[in-house]
């Protein structure tokens, strides 16, 4: 890990997510990346992620073909997967590895 930001903590729990948020769920795996998301704005820290994260739910939307990313990408996601939080977790990872590559 070369740095602390959320791109490698994403690492982290792609290689163990029991380890680190107890299971392989999208919605568990969205609320985590919101608590890091408020530490970082509680804290004023710069992470300067490139790509920036606030776009990936337009990411998702085009990926995904949606017209739009109001419903942001753990709904679009989950949408696509069926509701299925295993699948949806591993289509966010596919997703975001693309997402990192732009």
């Amino acid at each position: 890990m070369n740095q602390n930001n959320l791109y490698s903590l994403l690492d982290l729990i792609w290689e163990k997510p029991h380890l680190y948020i107890g299971d392989k769920h999208l919605s568990t795996l969205y609320y985590t990346i919101n608590g890091y998301q408020l530490y970082v704005l509680n804290n004023k820290v710069n992470e300067n992620l490139i790509p920036e994260w606030s776009s990936f739910h337009d990411f998702v939307s085009i990926q995904l073909n949606y017209s739009e990313s109001t419903s942001g990408y753990r709904t679009m996601i989950l949408k696509t997967c069926n509701f299925d939080e295993e699948k949806a977790f591993i289509e966010f990872y596919r997703l975001f590895d693309l997402f990192r590559k732009t």
